[in-house]
């Protein structure tokens, strides 16, 4: 049974609400535009055309609807992406303990070209946390995320005292 040692989180992605609007009103006009055009011209296979459009611009649209989860239990770690709320992806699981470096990003250092990045954050601003680990599969590994107030509370109880992360 889950007990005090558990904590989730869902945060949406937000620093693509741009690319998520200029898909809405770009499909839609397209669409309109081959509604109109086979009204007016009499070819009312266009119609099939438009809706395959209409079609398009919402498979999209939904895809671009973009969460994360995570999900600490005792020490692990797991991130998983949301798509259009229906489908996840696992992301990274890792061990809070192995991290070699985590705070703010606004205080973090150049990341290396040899790191693997993981962007698992609603957007990279002053609410964005990176960490730093080795990982199995991925090798020298940059996760930036935005856990709450609550999860930065949780993880002193298990990061590493070297990393001298205050509360």
């Amino acid at each position: 049974m889950l007990g005090s040692d558990y904590r989730e989180l869902i945060v949406p992605k937000t620093d693509n609400a741009l690319q998520k609007a200029a898909i809405l009103i770009g499909g839609s006009a397209v669409t309109a535009a081959a509604v109109l055009l086979s009204l007016f011209s009499g070819y009312f296979l266009l119609l099939i055309l438009a809706a395959g459009i209409g079609f398009g611009t919402w498979f999209l649209w939904t895809n671009n609807r973009i969460e994360y989860e995570y999900v600490i239990s005792e020490d692990e770690l797991n991130i998983t992406k949301i798509l259009a709320q229906s489908r996840r992806k696992p992301m990274i699981a890792v061990s809070v303990r192995k991290f070699t470096a985590f705070g703010a990003l606004r205080d973090a250092p150049q990341s290396s070209s040899s790191q693997t990045l993981v962007l698992a954050c609603s957007a990279q601003d002053e609410h964005a946390y990176y960490a730093e680990f080795d990982h199995e599969k991925l090798g020298q590994t940059r996760l930036i995320w935005t856990p709450n107030d609550d999860i930065l509370k949780y993880l002193c109880k298990y990061l590493p005292r070297n990393l001298e992360f205050r509360c």
